[in-house]
């Protein structure tokens, strides 16, 4: 029962969404809409946009782990264990992603013959990549592993910043005033890291490699950036639950609010979001924090909506969810593998067949779920399964 309270209707289907958006991207990437037809080009141009679907990754996820600690406090029970939470993390992201950083740098140096930075590797392994330029992503063919040593990081500090509302406070809006206190002052603080932490502009860009790019990103893509999408999430778990407690039943509201979030989440990406490359306003990647703000509301309306969240959570989509992360994690070693060993035009704009270039999508989509379900029936499922069975031993 416990545990169907604390489910979200609706969030398997903003996972799967968030998944499917990041690989749409990398996809996108890879083909050139200059001699298409403008419903192409259109398509093309929120294609490149789905980049955010990593800022939907860590809102969702945000939201998620912080409803058992907020579940507890508004029921003044015993606090989650700490012990219990550290496993189950582990468990979910370590044997999966230690998995396919290893096989990629095998592979980088078995296939292609390169010299490796084994300083990126080991502090990748270490979650720990993030924070310098030189280490920020540990795999050569697999990119998108930047964003799990920030992930890890947010996964340490929520319970502090949980924990430390939790004990200083006993109501359900001072917990909230709390909350916002957070997102607003890692807001303050985000250009300090920006002014103090500026990387040179010595071999600078993408044009440079992985490392180059990495000093184009740094210090925009932080830990104070993306923390706040991660508490923008936590908030979104303290409304549900305090919602919950009132006795808020679904509604057609709530669609209706889903929607707006919904349409007014795209209107700003379309707007404001240059892929690549930090907001000129907040200095801070995929339109942070407004972006994760409305999607943060879209996940509460999706909550208590009285159709929405059935069409978000349908077989499809809940399947997909359970296989995100490890389609986060191969999809784009399948695209560079492609690239280097079969289409020699499939990089960054290089395709102008449309044809070709759906063609070669719908192999990376495929393939990317395919070696995921192995990944989950293999791997993944099993080490949680060990892990809760073991966590629950711990209390």
């Amino acid at each position: 029962m416990r545990r169907e309270l604390l489910r979200i209707p609706g969030a398997d289907g903003i996972r799967a969404l968030a998944c499917l958006l990041v690989v749409w991207h990398h996809t996108t990437q890879r083909f050139n809409p200059e001699n298409s037809a403008s419903w192409i080009q259109n398509i093309h141009f929120f294609g490149m946009r789905g980049e955010v679907g990593v800022s939907l990754f860590f809102v969702l996820s945000g939201c998620l782990l912080s409803l058992p600690f907020w579940s507890a406090f508004i029921e003044a029970d015993r606090a989650p264990n700490l012990r219990s939470y550290a496993i189950n993390r582990a468990a979910r992201i370590i044997p999966a992603y230690w998995f396919n950083l290893v096989f990629c740098t095998a592979i980088a140096i078995w296939l292609f013959d390169q010299d490796i930075n084994w300083w990126r590797v080991i502090s990748g392994l270490l979650f720990i990549n993030s924070y310098h330029y030189s280490s920020f992503f540990p795999a050569e063919l697999n990119g998108p592993l930047w964003s799990i040593g920030l992930e890890v990081s947010c996964y340490l500090l929520l319970p502090m910043v949980l924990i430390t509302i939790i004990k200083t406070t006993k109501s359900i809006p001072l917990a909230t005033f709390g909350m916002v206190t957070w997102i607003f002052a890692l807001q303050i603080l985000n250009p300090l890291i920006v002014n103090n932490f500026m990387t040179d502009n010595k071999l600078k860009g993408w044009q440079y490699g992985l490392t180059g790019g990495a000093k184009q990103w740094l210090p925009y893509w932080n830990i104070g950036s993306f923390f706040t999408q991660f508490l923008c999430g936590s908030l979104a778990a303290l409304i549900i639950l305090a919602l919950r407690s009132r006795g808020t039943l679904k509604s057609r509201a709530f669609d209706l609010s889903f929607i707006v979030f919904a349409i007014a989440a795209a209107c700003l990406v379309a707007i404001r979001l240059v892929p690549g490359a930090p907001d000129s306003f907040t200095m801070q990647p995929y339109a942070a924090p407004f972006y994760a703000i409305l999607m943060a509301g879209a996940i509460v309306s999706a909550a208590f909506s009285a159709h929405i969240y059935k069409l978000l959570d349908n077989k499809l989509f809940s399947w997909i969810a359970k296989l995100s992360f490890s389609i986060y994690l191969w999809h784009m070693f399948i695209i560079v593998i492609i690239e280097r060993q079969f289409v020699e035009k499939y990089i960054y704009y290089g395709l102008t067949d449309l044809l070709q270039w759906v063609f070669i999508s719908a192999i990376v989509l495929m393939a990317s779920i395919l070696i995921a379900a192995i990944s989950w029936r293999f791997l993944e499922s099993p080490a949680l399964k060990y892990a809760r069975s073991h966590g629950h031993k711990a209390l």
